[in-house]
């Protein structure tokens, strides 16, 4: 009985947690978390959607996980549905912007909003197919995969190219944990790994705005950042499906959906690591050929940020450690010479050469920037170690989550992922720790120490 009380006072709190959310959410208008809340469908349905009908849009694999008891409690309680659009299991769906066009051309055909049941892949194409067809939609989650049920924007091939296309979020989300707890296990770790490199984002975030480059927006934080620890708390509870960890996992990656929501920005989600996914994601990484995971590219992405933000700042940063990273600094024309050499052949080639030239300081910038850093280096490094949980734990984490830990679970060599520091710096303008360890002229150092230790990935 006193736990069942207990149950209660955590559920209510969290409850209330959620609706504070929502009030600062700009697209999503109810998220419901729980065991049993398909049921809750038809009064959501008749609420947002009102006159219109609902098209059910699934694959294979999500349809049983969760399409067919939505279709049928739908049904069952009068509201208007069509024919259900239902993807083939197999091959795996892809995010394939022709998927778009096809949805939004039924949904203007039949004048119906969309209830999407599945994850990642289903969520993007209906968010962005629905924002075409000039209405709203709602998303029946079936695994607490990434973070994307609640975000901004759709990230979509178009014409061979992956890019982040912006649509608005659903507008209600409905989570029924008998359901998530039920997911494959590795999509569960995937969405474990892609919230536990939130500590990392806000390592990185944390450092742009002591150096004054992105000062912390303090709702967004509040709305990410202080529950963190509490949602990654239990990932031996990820493999095995335990009702509690799946709830604690998919609260946190949609709550920080609702951060991204509340700034308009990736910021609160995403920093160094991330920029090592997309890296592997442009260069097609697979193992055993099968693509790696948005969440287990992240999950090594995490490790190699944890691990340069430890290297980096065990050392001091004094006035004559600025002016020798100020006379090797190179002018705008041999930095390009350095991103197209080492991008070269690639698809962003030119738009890496505008992103770095965009964000590549004069050296008297650079040395004020560098000069403010080496006066607060402790007081940087404590906010910084106070963000972080060490290399070891974070790696143990991943591992008791089921994710992977070591560069060759991910088709990586130790050769790849070393040179992964260099080309992450290049990509997007957003400042973290890797620009930071460039202008101090210590990312080769600290990458050399890094492979050369037998701590980190040995």
């Amino acid at each position: 009985m006193l736990q069942s009380r207990e149950s209660q006072i955590v559920r209510r709190i969290g409850e209330r947690r959620i609706r504070r959310a929502l009030n600062h959410a700009s697209d999503t208008r109810e998220f419901v978390i729980g065991p049993g809340v398909l049921s809750r469908l038809p009064p959501l349905c008749a609420a947002h959607f009102p006159g219109r009908k609902i098209l059910l849009v699934a694959d294979a694999n999500t349809f049983k996980a969760a399409g067919e008891r939505t279709f049928q409690i739908l049904a069952a309680a009068g509201i208007p549905l069509v024919e259900p659009l239902i993807f083939p299991g197999r091959p795996m769906l892809s995010p394939d912007y022709v998927h778009v066009e096809r949805l939004r051309d039924r949904l203007r055909k039949t004048d119906a909003a969309a209830a999407a049941v599945g994850s990642g892949t289903i969520n993007d194409l209906l968010k962005r197919a629905s924002f075409e067809a000039g209405r709203g939609y709602l998303i029946v989650a079936t695994a607490a995969s990434m973070d994307g049920y609640s975000s901004f924007g759709a990230a979509l091939l178009l014409n061979g190219f992956k890019k982040t296309l912006e649509c608005p979020a659903p507008r209600v989300i409905v989570a029924d944990v008998s359901v998530l707890r039920g997911a494959p296990p590795h999509m569960s770790a995937a969405g474990y790994a892609d919230l536990l490199g939130k500590i990392t984002a806000g390592a990185d975030w944390k450092t742009a705005d002591a150096l004054s480059v992105e000062p912390i927006d303090p709702l967004s934080w509040r709305l990410s950042q202080p529950r963190l620890r509490r949602w990654v708390g239990r990932p031996e509870g990820v493999p095995r499906g335990d009702e509690a960890v799946s709830r604690d996992v998919f609260e946190g990656l949609t709550m920080t959906g609702f951060a991204m929501q509340a700034l308009r920005s990736s910021r609160p989600a995403s920093g160094t690591e991330h920029l090592f996914s997309h890296i592997w994601e442009m260069q097609h990484l697979e193992y055993r050929g099968i693509p790696v995971s948005h969440g287990f590219k992240v999950a090594l992405g995490t490790l190699a940020a944890a691990a340069l933000m430890e290297v980096l700042f065990a050392d001091e940063l004094g006035a004559s450690d600025v002016e020798r990273a100020c006379s090797i600094w190179p002018d705008s024309a041999d930095r390009e010479r350095e991103v197209r050499d080492a991008l070269e052949g690639t698809p962003i080639v030119e738009q890496a050469v505008d992103t770095c030239l965009a964000k590549h300081s004069g050296v008297e910038t650079l040395r004020r920037r560098l000069l403010k850093a080496s006066r607060m280096w402790a007081l940087l490094r404590r906010r910084v170690q106070r963000q972080l949980l060490p290399f070891d734990q974070l790696r143990d984490m991943l591992q008791a989550a089921g994710c992977p830990v070591r560069p060759e679970h991910i088709g990586l060599d130790r050769e790849r992922l070393e040179g992964t520091f260099r080309l992450a710096q290049m990509i997007r303008p957003r400042y973290t720790v890797l620009d930071l360890a460039y202008e101090t002229g210590r990312l080769r150092e600290c990458t050399d120490h890094i492979f050369s230790s037998k701590r980190y990935f040995p």
